[in-house]
């Protein structure tokens, strides 16, 4: 059995590892070490504590139950940070939709980030996305970089590719959802 004070003094991918393990204590050792930074992230962005502790409570109940199929991430950090950018960013846009604060709020999430940890978060997540967009078949992908990447509208793509309208938002539901399912 290991003591407190291995697991105290564990680096995030061995806790990540021993978590993918079913290893309970792992973690125990990680809520330990992230809930009051993810909580502190969450409530400032949404100003809500109430609603921010339901938020991390409901990241780290999807990080236990989901724990055997993320092995293959990269950043124990990374993922719960996203976990709790994008959690906010559905509660901002599901609560404050007509308050006004909802662009200043999603601007909180998504603008530029200042630690070393996040920007590092950032580029992995950037490089799975990367990485999914090669896999797409080539017109698909085409349109989704101009569309996401160069920021061109439905219509801007079609007379560039000279195609449809209806097939560039085919092609760009198409594209969401291989990601979904990848």
């Amino acid at each position: 059995m290991m003591s407190a004070e291995f697991l105290q003094n564990c680096d995030d991918e061995k806790l990540f590892d021993m978590l993918c393990q079913d290893d309970r204590r792992a973690f125990e050792e990680i809520y330990s070490r992230y809930w009051d930074k993810l909580y502190i992230y969450a409530a400032k962005a949404i100003r809500d504590k109430e609603a921010a502790k339901d938020i991390i409570q409901e990241i780290f109940v999807s990080l236990w139950q989901r724990r055997q199929s993320l092995k293959n991430t990269q950043s124990l950090s990374g993922y719960l940070f996203t976990a709790a950018r994008f959690k906010g960013i559905t509660y901002v846009q599901r609560n404050f939709k007509n308050s006004g604060c909802e662009a200043s709020l999603v601007a909180h999430f998504t603008g530029r980030q200042d630690s070393l940890n996040e920007l590092l978060d950032a580029k992995e997540l950037n490089t799975i996305i990367n990485k999914k967009v090669e896999r797409l078949p080539e017109k698909m992908k085409e349109v989704y970089i101009l569309s996401r990447n160069e920021q061109l509208s439905y219509k801007e793509i079609a007379e560039r590719l000279q195609i449809s309208d209806k097939t560039v938002k085919k092609q760009i539901s198409n594209a969401l959802k291989f990601f979904k399912l990848a």
